[in-house]
């Protein structure tokens, strides 16, 4: 009876992700399986895709970005007529085909010559995205680096510089949308010669006062409203890792810029629905790692532990015994039995 709820209950999700469709072969319930929601998700892939117009500068850095996520993106070729903030159907459907979780838009046009949309999906719809204007661009190729690529599906270091990421609430999704992207896998155990690379991620502040509340022209899930303003820029730099000889135990680190390069200020910014938000961000309870009784972490995952001892008699424990004190006890034990004998002898 179990079993056959069970079973009902998976080819209803199934026909829910195909729209009221069942899967007919073995083949597609598998892979319909596969993309259903777990507790331990697998690594999120990014489609990097370009639009109806796109220029040089454009297609180099999309590429760039695929050589930086590769094999966990694919990128399209040919262009495609699509503008999100217009209409993100057929995007989102894109994303939904090839079973992508990010995305890359580049695109170029009269007001905007250089422009880049990162994006994100959840439950098969989009998240949020948020449009950059691409400034002082220096692709991989540009740099004197042969041989100094990163290999294929290693994991780089993150560092994000700058107080904007940690009080502005724009600045903060910008940081969670590029930990997503340049972040890859999340590994259990980190190699100190596995990491190759590190990409630097700069928060510059804006040379003057905006009209907003956070400067920024901004397109609501609802409305769609936007408000104009300067606004903070943010420089991204990607460094190879050198180990050299140090002389002791730990390396020596040097790093040399390997690319790309470019500066990103924020243009438009498609905010999620609090919702679903709440959804995407809530932590699962097979997830959360299980109470230990009396045992606490810290943020740098140094575990303390409290012991609870029964009521100690110090009488009765053996302690270390020094020479001085010990005379000073035998002392104090003699003199009782000689002022004894003592008024014994007068008696």
């Amino acid at each position: 009876m179990a079993k056959e709820k069970s079973d009902a209950a998976n080819d209803a999700a199934i026909a829910k992700a195909l729209g009221g469709r069942k899967a007919k072969t073995r083949k597609g319930r598998k892979i319909l399986q596969d993309r259903e929601p777990k507790i331990v998700e697998a690594p999120k892939s990014a489609l990097i895709i370009k639009g109806n117009k796109s220029s040089v500068d454009v297609k180099m850095l999309l590429t760039d970005l695929h050589r930086m996520r590769n094999p966990l993106s694919t990128l399209y070729s040919r262009p495609h007529p699509i503008h999100p903030f217009e209409d993100h159907s057929s995007l989102v459907r894109l994303c939904n085909k090839h079973d992508h979780s990010l995305f890359a838009f580049g695109s170029s046009s009269k007001k905007r010559p250089f422009r880049m949309i990162f994006g994100r999906l959840f439950n098969g719809d989009l998240l949020d995205m948020i449009e950059y204007k691409v400034s002082n661009y220096k692709s991989i190729n540009s740099f004197e680096t042969k041989g100094r690529d990163a290999v294929v599906g290693s994991k780089p270091l993150l560092i994000f510089q700058g107080a904007g990421f940690e009080n502005d609430e724009t600045m903060k999704r910008t940081k969670s949308l590029l930990l997503d992207y340049f972040g890859g896998p999340g590994p259990d155990k980190v190699v100190l010669e596995g990491l190759e690379n590190v990409v630097i991620v700069t928060q510059h502040e804006a040379p003057s006062a905006s009209v907003g509340a956070d400067g920024i022209r901004r397109e609501s899930a609802s409305d769609g409203a936007a408000v104009a303003g300067d606004v903070p820029t943010v420089t991204v730099r990607r460094f190879a890792i050198e180990f050299q000889k140090s002389g002791s135990k730990l390396p020596r680190v040097e790093l040399q810029e390997v690319g790309p390069s470019f500066s990103m200020a924020i243009d438009r910014v498609k905010d999620p629905d609090r919702d679903k938000w709440k959804m995407a961000t809530k932590i699962p309870k097979g997830a959360k790692p299980k109470k230990v009784k009396n045992v606490s972490a810290e943020t740098t995952g140094t575990k303390r532990a409290r012991i609870h001892l029964g009521k100690q008699d110090f009488d009765q424990i053996h302690t270390v015994h020094h020479s001085k004190k010990k005379d000073k006890k035998l002392r104090a034990a003699v003199q009782p039995t000689k002022k004894a004998k003592t008024a014994d002898a007068t008696a």
